[in-house]
């Protein structure tokens, strides 16, 4: 299937929210000289990013009204989750054409598919639920059963499908313990590798950062000779301050370094919300359509600085229907399903599921993938002097081609606000290397000239005056690197 991009943007321009026009940086007063032009998929080669494409396993999504978009936000991986009761409604038989859609599509879209094994199928005694917290298969009939639907889906998606990932936040239920996870994650890997020696596989899921969840399972992995079974344990861990999790994460990391050279972590689904909601992560919080926008670009810019493979969760709102309950003991239809709505899209989903208008975060999310492709390669600590009295993040990267500089900065000290107002701060680069920097601010993504009085050099030392700075990322890059989608002459 071809996507024809430039339809997909011209759509995407006329449906964006009239708050992102509203948003536009009115107090920087250098030169614009155009905005970021975005690539599709398909137009890079690889980079650090992922979407999420979570819940279509029990339809709080709809593929088919969000799909024209996938492409155009040049995320080179999806999240897909299997579903289990939705790919075995009655015991033996199985329906994976709505699977097989979805895969194929992504894949002819220049995205490549991870997909997920869960959650429990209630035909089965002891099956689990199939939803979040809903617990593992537990008898042996529903063991086998997951045995051989597993089997079944690696078969038909051998060739297709690489990555895989066992299960989603088994730590949210307490049934699922460290060592419940380790067998259920041990048999399922070893179906996998058993018809995809060369599958990489994605491990843990966790809700939470938790040592006392993870050594259990390194452990235990270690105890049975089953190490080799993990390339990357992913991570979750919802803050409303982004660069509040990092700590953690660094935990993790040094754990797995003490059982494994091989094991990487990765992040493997935050988001944001763009209201106040009262459920779900990051819930009772002023949350804006401005300040989603900023929170996705502080934590995806705050893991590539840290060399962390990244995931945004998720491409569109989720309209979530809860209609099965266990309710002492036993799974029960609700009279009355629990509607709710996870407002973390990059897409503005209406009730029924199709698309509102993109968010201001979707174009945010272009900007990232457009500009932080593998060819640009961190700088480990990267030197800087600057007056500012707050926290910032700054991170430094270079060309591969031609070894020009792009430098991330942010203030990072507080969650992030709806307000765009900022302050200027001088910076010095000890070992910079730019030809014409340009200034970019990563939420609209327009671009400026840095007028030559607010910056000089001397060999590698720059120095840059009166950079404009605030609670989201700004770069200033080697305009060389930037592919403008339109010049203006500078007055």
């Amino acid at each position: 299937m071809k996507i024809n991009f430039k339809i997909t943007y011209l759509l995407a321009a006329l449906i964006i929210s009239t708050s992102f026009y509203a948003q536009k940086n009115q107090d920087i007063t250098y030169s614009s000289i155009g905005t970021v032009q975005p690539r599709s998929s398909h137009e890079i080669a690889a980079s650090n990013w992922s979407i999420g494409g979570e819940t279509m396993d029990r339809d709080f999504t709809d593929f088919d009204q969000w799909k024209q978009y996938l492409g155009a936000t040049g995320a080179k991986k999806i999240r897909l989750q299997a579903g289990w009761a939705k790919c075995e409604p009655k015991k033996g038989e199985y329906d994976f054409e709505w699977l097989d859609r979805i895969i194929d599509d992504v894949i002819a879209q220049g995205v490549e598919p991870w997909l997920q094994t869960s959650y429990g199928n209630p035909i089965y005694e002891g099956g689990g639920m199939p939803n979040l917290s809903g617990g593992f298969p537990v008898s042996e009939e529903a063991l086998a059963a997951w045995d051989q639907w597993v089997m079944a889906l690696v078969k038909r998606y051998k060739g297709r499908v690489k990555i895989w990932e066992i299960w989603n936040e088994s730590d949210l239920n307490s049934e699922n313990t460290p060592d419940a996870y380790s067998k259920i994650f041990v048999r399922t890997a070893e179906i996998i590798r058993s018809e995809i020696p060369e599958a990489t596989i994605y491990a843990l899921s966790l809700a939470g950062i938790n040592v006392e969840y993870v050594e259990p399972f390194l452990a235990y992995l270690k105890k049975y000779d089953k190490l080799d079974l993990v390339d990357v344990i992913t991570l979750h861990g919802y803050t409303y301050r982004p660069e509040e999790i990092y700590p953690k994460y660094e935990k993790i990391q040094s754990l797995t370094k003490s059982y494994s050279d091989h094991i990487i972590i990765g992040q493997g689904e935050l988001g944001c919300p763009s209201e106040n909601q009262k459920h779900y992560a990051l819930k009772n919080y002023p949350w804006t359509e401005v300040s989603q926008s900023k929170w996705m670009l502080r934590k995806l810019l705050g893991d590539l600085g840290r060399d962390i493979p990244s995931l945004y969760f998720s491409i569109i709102d989720m309209n979530y229907v809860r209609v099965l309950e266990k309710i002492n003991g036993k799974i029960t239809v609700l009279e009355n399903p629990i509607y709710t709505v996870n407002t973390k899209g990059l897409i503005k989903a209406k009730k029924d599921n199709t698309v509102d208008y993109l968010k201001p975060s979707y174009f945010a999310y272009q900007n990232l993938t457009s500009i932080f492709d593998h060819s640009l390669k961190r700088i480990s600590n990267y030197s800087y002097v600057t007056d500012a009295t707050g926290s910032l993040s700054v991170y430094g990267y270079r060309a591969d081609s031609s070894d020009y500089q792009v430098v991330t900065i942010w203030e990072n000290g507080d969650t992030p606000n709806n307000s765009t107002k900022k302050t200027t701060i001088d910076f010095e680069f000890t070992n910079g290397n730019f030809a014409e920097p340009v200034y970019i601010d990563m939420r609209t993504g327009e671009v400026y000239d840095i007028p030559k009085k607010d910056w000089s050099q001397k060999g590698t030392h720059y120095e840059f005056r009166n950079i404009p700075i605030y609670d989201s990322p700004i770069l200033i890059a080697e305009k060389s690197l930037i592919k403008l989608k339109s010049e203006k002459k500078s007055n």
